[in-house]
């Protein structure tokens, strides 16, 4: 006997399809959940079974090898149409099952027992049930536990939900983000192309290293996805490729980074400190637009990342070592719990040393 339509099924199956359950593969925690079931139950054959508009689709199954089947024969679209437990204690005494295709061959299944999956919203998805190959009945912890066992399936649903929103607006966020830094760098772009004044180029200039420094941390973190860690190594390297393209072109920016993975405040500060020595040099260490050339090497131990930045200009005198950049160098240092030190140069230039700790 084919169960009449639900009252509601319209909305039910527009509830189903948010959970974008359907055709989708096999996962351990609801497999685990019908192998529980089966157990407990004590019977052959157990399903987390989602009724659609034309089939039945059985996320997890134990002792049934079909992915589903049509509506003709699902026991579990009759257990839509009450709150509780749908028991048929011998599927051929019962006339909603006595012509059942799977009730009437010589191995067929002769009791069922569903216990429908109801979401927050008071919509039943299908049920969590059990069969056996002869006529009995559950026990009352039996239908207990299948009761439980039903609305963890729901809560596992809920969670892939959620999971799955939240996803969606990172990507929205995510997307807003880019554009308005690249707005903004934009900007300073145009700005900087506008004014006549030096002072104000350079201020543009930096201000348009940090905003895209910040955007390509923005990327890297978001291309590690649940993870906060971020591959330093690679992320300097892309830091190094937009500085460059800000620079004269009289001035070249070379990196060697090796791999190390570190949690995002660390590559704020790594980035705001290559930023700042290499603005620094950009406008102290080659006047008169003479060639010269930025070196950025890191290494790496089990314990601790350091930085070598060098320039071959003609140094840094007193006060620019004491300017704002170098302040700026000295507190995202400090944010890190790492170390900054001038190096001895044989020639002319400035280069310093970073350390930092890998926990």
């Amino acid at each position: 006997m084919l169960a009449p339509p639900h009252p509601d099924d319209a909305q039910r199956l527009q509830e189903l399809a948010s959970y974008d359950i359907l055709d989708t593969g096999r996962e351990a925690d609801f497999d685990a959940i019908v192998s529980l079931a089966a157990r407990i139950c004590d019977v052959p054959v157990a399903l987390i079974s989602f009724v659609d508009s034309d089939r039945q689709w059985f996320k997890a199954r134990v002792g049934f090898d079909r992915p589903e089947t049509g509506l003709e024969e699902s026991i579990c679209s009759h257990a839509l149409h009450q709150p509780d437990i749908l028991e048929i204690t011998d599927t051929r005494d019962d006339p909603r099952t006595v012509d059942n295709p799977l009730c009437v061959a010589d191995d067929s299944m002769r009791f069922y027992a569903g216990a429908p999956m109801i979401t927050a919203a008071g919509v039943t998805l299908g049920t969590l049930c059990v069969l056996d190959r002869r006529p009995r009945e559950l026990t009352e912890l039996q239908r207990d536990t299948l009761t439980v066992l039903s609305r963890q399936v729901v809560h596992l649903l809920e969670g892939r939900r959620n999971l799955r929103y939240a996803e969606m607006q990172r990507k929205e966020i995510d997307h807003r983000v880019k554009n308005s830094l690249q707005s903004i760098a934009s900007y300073a772009r145009l700005l900087s192309s506008d004014t006549d004044s030096e002072e104000a180029r350079y201020v543009l200039s930096v201000l348009r290293g940090r905003i895209e420094t910040v955007a390509a941390l923005h990327e890297a973190l978001y291309k590690t996805s649940a993870s906060s860690e971020i591959d330093l190594g690679a992320y300097l390297r892309t830091v190094a490729d937009l500085l460059g393209e800000s620079c004269p072109e009289n001035v070249a920016i070379h990196i060697e980074a090796p791999e190390a993975y570190v949690q995002s405040p660390t590559a704020t500060a790594c980035a705001v400190i290559m930023n700042e020595v290499v603005a620094n040099a950009i406008k102290h260490a080659f006047p008169d637009g003479r060639d010269g050339e930025i070196r950025i090497e890191a290494s790496r131990t089990d314990t601790c990342y350091r930085l070598n930045l060098a320039d071959n200009g003609v140094g840094i005198d007193g006060k620019s070592s004491a300017g704002l950049g170098l302040r700026i160098i000295d507190a995202a240092v400090a944010q890190i719990g790492g170390k900054v030190e001038v190096l001895p140069q044989d020639g002319p230039g400035h280069a310093i040393r970073v350390s930092l700790p890998l926990d």
